[in-house]
């Protein structure tokens, strides 16, 4: 685990010199160079620049290449770009003072989704060189916003109609469809090398055995939705980024090039354990945030003396060597609905090159240790005084004496350790010990124990553990060939270019101020074969069904239900779910008498705040009202949860909150042609009226007094927002 994470954030440090050499630079002086790309940029995107007050060109003679950002400026806004030496496009900032913010309350964003993707197909038709293109289709962002003045794109940039490491965002304002925002990376100057053509020697039946080889699966069980039925699955195991070699046709470790380059950097770079926040470096006056929860919260805590008696009795923690520097106590939920009071001591000792620290956590009224963290400062690297095999006794002798009966139920697991070949490289020797039922693990409950490889220690432990679970049967179960079948389907093979991380030639004079500068490597593109996931990836596969157990997907605002059909307002309900607007819980019920709580409700969400007025947590009501207060919808005064409101009633709310009170109260200037306006209260003609003017009531009659449902609110709100 530790390798594939390293080696994705080694990947783009100036370590391994994302770009190539700069180009000799072109004509004389700076003044010229300037002229040239300035022009070069204006006739790729057909510029007219006479808007602009203001310009200026900066250069940036970097190690790698050389890069130019033109600004333009003047009274109703600016315009800002990057480009190489050759005047191709980098980067792109448009920003207009005029620009439509959609800041009209009530109001549905402008959508055009194909006219967007039409203005940013022809921008990049001009950005791009001729071998380079896009998918806009996979590109586009899908997801809508009630507040939304942008489209996106966001993709790779294809090569020869290959995928490559490239990529690319483009945005589209959606009140002119003009290109506002556009970055990219290039091939000239971002890797080393020409790009191959894209030629391919080895077939995919080839590339394909190597690939599959990379993957394998354990049986575990897991939590079934966050319940305390626990299920068998079949989960991947964490592996290294590979790929197949087009030209010699083998895998290569994409993770271990990139760590074989940055080795030396990397060591003495990890702390044995997260430093703590606040509590850790409070003062000694550790009963500060006790005081705040309460005098009766507190009885039965131990003394800070006490607790320290309680810690250093446990002789493995090694702290006869630390001082207690402070304790603190706070509330903690130890256990699911179980908040109990937890103690944290800070514990240092000096040393020449900084200080040790050990924070040790216990439970404030029985002193019993529930967790340890430990940092130290960075040294180079040393030989470890403790061997793996003496640091294991130690770390079972740890656990028997604290957790002996939990322990029992536990077997040493190495799941989620990743390559065993890291434990014991920064100053200490981590053990994980899981669950075990019917013979496979549970890995949710489970002890860790590191083991300071220089005085033999327990530097750091944590626990997990679970009541009440109900482990299913584990007859019945499919094979381990079986799941990885349908695992293996959740993927594809995929040929197009790769980044691969290629050493300096230090005999190269043009690399010489690079290696000088320490850098060790470039990347550069090679053809090859690797393995993407489908559209959604697989958590697993389950033990019984043989089905994947696919990741949630976000749904972002988008809200749905299970009763609209039939319902005359289904398509203003769901058009108004798609920006978030609606109720929790699955369930609308159009019919419903329309409540005043209902309609606040509704109103709020357009605020993001969202609730199932059916099913009320504590403070939904009230937090309900003061957005709508804030809205201007109702006033303070007005609250009554239950009333059931009017037609009439809803087209107020609706248009005091949108802004349209103020005309709407005006006397002696509206008129009607609804048939029963003669029903229409005094002094709220102007809202009819207005609500005509808009299209909120439709037919020839309004039925003011006639009580609404929530369909009718519904109608009325998707009108209203509409109306721009």
């Amino acid at each position: 685990m530790k390798k594939r994470v390293l080696s994705a954030l080694l990947a783009p440090m100036l370590l391994f010199a994302m770009a190539a050499p700069g180009m000799a630079a072109e004509g004389g002086d700076s003044a010229r160079r300037l002229a040239t790309v300035t022009e070069r940029v204006k006739s790729t995107l057909g510029l007219d620049t006479q808007r602009y007050k203001n310009f200026s060109g900066q250069l940036t003679e970097g190690e790698l290449a050389p890069t130019w950002r033109l600004s333009w400026s003047g009274e109703d806004g600016s315009l800002e770009i990057t480009a190489a030496e050759s005047g191709k496009i980098l980067s792109y900032y448009l920003y207009s003072d005029d620009e439509n913010r959609d800041d009209a309350p009530l109001s549905l964003p402008k959508r055009d989704p194909a006219r967007a993707k039409a203005a940013a197909a022809a921008f990049l038709g001009k950005v791009l060189d001729s071998y380079e293109s896009v998918d806009l289709e996979d590109a586009a962002d899908q997801s809508v916003s009630l507040r939304q003045t942008r489209y996106y794109f966001r993709g790779t940039v294809k090569l020869n109609g290959c995928p490559s490491p490239l990529s690319f965002s483009l945005a589209v304002r959606s009140s002119d469809y003009a290109v506002a925002q556009f970055r990219r990376d290039s091939m000239e100057s971002g890797y080393l090398g020409s790009l191959p053509a894209a030629d391919f020697r080895t077939s995919q039946s080839q590339a394909e055995p190597l690939l599959r080889s990379t993957l394998s699966m354990r049986l575990e069980y897991v939590l079934e939705d966050e319940g305390n039925r626990a299920v068998l699955r079949y989960l991947p195991n964490s592996i290294h980024n590979f790929y197949v070699d087009d030209a010699s046709g083998t895998l290569v470790d994409l993770t271990e090039l990139y760590e074989g380059l940055g080795e030396s950097d990397r060591k003495g770079s990890e702390s044995m354990a997260p430093e703590t926040g606040a509590d850790a470096s409070a003062g000694g006056n550790g009963l500060t945030q006790a005081e705040r929860l309460g005098a009766d919260k507190l009885k039965g805590t131990l003394s800070k003396e006490a607790l320290d008696q309680k810690a250093r009795a446990v002789t493995q923690l090694g702290l006869d060597s630390y001082t207690l520097a402070s304790a603190s106590y706070r509330e903690e939920e130890l256990e699911p609905d179980a908040p109990a009071i937890i103690a944290q001591l800070s514990y240092a000792k000096r040393v020449e090159d900084g200080t040790f620290r050990r924070i040790v956590t216990l439970d404030a009224k029985t002193g019993g240790l529930l967790r340890v963290y430990s940092s130290r400062p960075q040294a180079p690297d040393e030989e470890n005084k403790v061997s793996e095999d003496a640091a294991r006794k130690t770390a079972e002798a740890f656990l028997s004496a604290q957790q002996k009966s939990r322990f029992a139920q536990c077997a040493a697991y190495a799941g989620d350790l990743g390559d065993q070949r890291e434990n014991g490289r920064y100053g200490a020797w981590r053990f994980q010990y899981a669950r075990q039922e019917q013979g496979y693990f549970f890995p949710h409950d489970q002890f860790t124990v590191e083991i300071d490889a220089a005085d033999g220690s327990v530097s750091s432990y944590a626990q997990s553990w679970s009541k009440n679970v109900r482990f299913d049967s584990a007859r019945g179960i499919i094979s381990e060939e079986q799941a990885f079948g349908a695992y293996y389907k959740m993927f594809r093979l995929v040929k197009g270019y790769v980044a691969v991380p290629q050493k300096l030639d230090l005999s190269d004079p043009e690399h010489a101020p690079l290696a000088e500068m320490g850098y060790r490597a470039l990347n550069s593109l090679k053809l090859g074969w690797q393995l993407s996931a489908t559209e959604r990836s697989a958590l697993g596969i389950d033990a019984k069904t043989g089905q994947p157990v696919l990741r949630e997907e976000s749904s972002g605002g988008t809200l749905t239900y299970s009763d609209l059909e039939g319902s005359q307002a289904k398509q203003a309900v769901e058009a108004l779910a798609e920006y978030g607007i609606g109720y929790a819980g699955g369930r609308f019920r159009p019919e419903k008498q329309l409540t005043q709580l209902d309609l606040a409700a509704l109103l709020a969400s357009t605020q993001g705040l969202v609730i199932d007025p059916d099913n009320l947590a504590e403070g939904d009501a009230d937090r309900v009202y003061r957005a709508v207060y804030g809205m201007g919808a109702l006033r303070r005064e007005d609250r009554n949860d239950g009333k059931v409101l009017s037609r009439l009633d809803v087209i107020r709310c609706l248009l005091d909150a949108g802004g349209y009170g103020p005309a709407a109260r005006l006397q002696g200037i509206y008129r009607t042609d609804f048939s029963d306006a003669g029903d229409i209260p005094d002094g709220l003609l102007g809202y009819a009226a207005l609500a005509q003017a808009l299209k909120l009531a439709d037919g020839g009659r309004l039925n003011p007094g006639q009580s609404a449902a929530r369909a009718d609110a519904a109608l009325m709100l998707f009108a209203f927002m509409e109306r721009n």
